[in-house]
């Protein structure tokens, strides 16, 4: 393992060096090619890259890197999710600066985060010699191991709570550590005491925190095919899409999309240097497909997405191709489902919708090695730029900037949060669903069969919508696998799932795709799908990864930042 170790973080930092400048290499030999992803977005959410003066609205699944800012306005909130799962929510009109993101030659990550004011939650699960802290004002909060709290910094009163774990806080008026359920306030500009004392009161912002790690948990645990870490997007895959298995193809996994869906044909291209042009996907589940592993298609049964390894980070799985008057791109190794816009789409990182979408005949055009055009600054910014008029913290709106209440007097109150769990559902519909899983869970709570369910959303359709989600563990969608079945990861995912028919009690007898059944990754009843993580190539090493990022954006994948999920656990609490 340790020769493993060694030979994943040389190619890591061989390609770092490769990817930016020289003078980002010369801290203690640390590498700054790591990318966390902006996971949920609702309202005007703002993001500032180094070195840009314009604030721009940021998409969901914006890869975001050390020395990027990220605001959110009024009655508007985001999540960035780290390569392990960790995460840091931020309440509306709140900013935080990512003031490094980088990792060691023994692939250690060093997360260092600015606070600048608001309300935020951060959830941190260090694995091996990973750091985390949050400098709030002159304080500076390091969590000890595993832990989550809050953070309130609102006109220099500071407010910390500590719901898992424990936390060193240390500041101009010493040092103290926090444990569970206790609460520090302090005013920064004085060099008084913390206020340390007990009494946490959790608000509408604390139970929809509360509530995102649920369903993070759930959705974990309920995959058909699992993982024995947390890795940022896996969970998504069961929240919304399904897997299972494709005759001539092996196991893959499918979102609920209408038919007609094909791959990058929502969202934007935006130039990131040292990556090029990189994928922002528009769609919630869109992280994990975008930038790793390959997509492929079948004419019965539509896209679909195999994993592979996870050890490489690309800006973009595909082949771009070109025309009169058109540039487009198609899933690499699949010139099927080619998406064509007008250049300046591209170059001016436009929205991609059906709406700007170009018709191109089939195998029109010409393959090119990437678009043989300039960015423009807008392209460089990361979505379109805000007007003076949005209000963001320390930024005003015609003068009429809305001031936050002091930390202590939101406390007193509930502070807002957003209307729900996941991205694009509706509140009413999501609540009912919660309710009626709440009171299925108490019944069979009694009865010793309970089993909490994570929510899924657009259910119905999946498969390019051509068939309905199985309503029975481990039936086909058109007839077929009945029982259960369990599939091992061989020395390559796509190599070791291909072409083999599921194993188990009545064994493969039809020709449609068979819907996975949910929980059996995890010792759920009945379907089954590749237990725990495993995947070769996946840089385990004492527990740890450091991978490749590549870049290019037509399907090769070199270099890195993400994480194959290291030794997190198998589980988000």
């Amino acid at each position: 393992m340790e020769s493993d170790g060694y030979r994943s973080s040389f190619l890591f930092i061989a390609a770092s060096c490769l990817l930016l400048p020289a003078a980002l290499m010369a801290e203690q030999g640390l590498s700054h090619v790591r990318v966390v992803r902006l996971s949920y977005v609702h309202g005007t959410v703002a993001i500032l890259r180094p070195g840009a003066t314009d604030w721009a609205s940021a998409m969901v699944n914006t890869p975001i890197q050390e020395g990027f800012s990220l605001s959110t306005s009024s009655d508007s909130f985001a999540e960035v999710e780290f390569e392990n799962g960790s995460t840091a929510r931020l309440g509306e009109l709140s900013k935080i600066d990512f003031s490094q993101l980088a990792l060691t030659p023994d692939g250690d990550r060093l997360n260092h985060l600015a606070f600048e004011q608001g309300y935020a939650t951060f959830h941190f699960m260090p694995e091996r010699g990973d750091t985390y802290a949050v400098k709030a004002a002159n304080t500076t909060i390091t969590p000890r191991g595993k832990s989550e709290f809050r953070t309130d910094l609102v006109d220099n009163q500071l407010r910390v709570e500590v719901f898992v774990g424990s936390v060193d806080v240390e500041g101009p008026a010493g040092s103290a550590k926090l444990g569970k359920d206790k609460v520090l306030e302090y005013d920064t500009q004085t060099a008084q005491a913390f206020n340390i004392h007990e009494g946490i009161q959790k608000d509408d912002w604390d139970e929809w925190a509360e509530a995102r790690d649920r369903q993070s948990a759930l959705a974990f645990n309920d995959a058909a095919i699992g993982r024995k870490s947390p890795l940022y997007g896996w969970s998504d895959l069961d929240t919304y899409g399904e897997w299972a298995y494709l005759p001539g193809h092996g196991y893959g996994w499918a979102p609920y999309v209408s038919a007609g869906w094909v791959p990058y044909s929502m969202g934007q291209w935006s130039w990131y240097p040292g990556f090029g042009w990189t994928w922002i996907s528009g769609e919630p589940w869109g992280w994990l497909p975008f930038h790793y592993g390959a997509w492929d298609f079948d004419p019965f049964f539509g896209w679909f997405w195999m994993p592979g390894g996870f050890d490489f980070w690309s800006p973009g799985l595909v082949t771009w191709y070109g025309g009169p008057g058109w540039i487009g791109w198609a899933p690499a190794g699949c010139p099927t489902g080619v998406t064509a816009v007008p250049p300046g789409t591209v170059q001016n990182g436009q929205p991609v919708t059906p709406t700007t979408v170009i018709p191109v005949p089939p195998r029109r055009g010409k393959p090119i090695g990437s678009p043989p055009i300039p960015a423009s600054r807008l392209a460089m910014l990361g979505g379109t730029p805000l007007p003076g008029n949005v209000v963001l913290p320390g930024r005003s709106a015609g003068g009429r900037a809305k001031t936050p209440e002091p930390a202590g007097a939101m406390r007193a109150r509930s502070t807002p949060a957003p209307p729900t769990v996941l991205m694009g559902n509706d509140p009413a519909a999501e609540r009912e669903l919660t309710a009626r899983q709440g009171f299925w869970g108490r019944v069979g709570g009694a009865l010793g069969t309970s089993r909490q369910q994570p929510l899924h959303a657009r259910m119905g359709t999946t498969l390019g919508g051509r068939y309905p989600v199985a309503q029975n563990p481990g039936t086909s969608a058109v007839g077929g696998l009945r029982g259960s079945r369990e599939v091992r990861g061989g020395s390559n995912v796509n190599r070791s799932w291909a072409r083999n028919a599921p194993r188990g009690a009545g064994g493969y007898s039809g020709s449609g795709p068979v819907i996975l059944s949910h929980g059996s990754a995890h010792g759920g009843s009945g379907g089954g799908g590749m237990t725990g993580g495993g995947w070769s190539g996946s840089g385990h090493s004492g527990g740890s990864t450091s991978s490749g990022v590549s870049s290019t954006s037509h399907g090769s994948s070199s270099g890195s930042s993400g994480s194959s999920g290291g030794s997190g656990g198998g589980s988000h609490h």
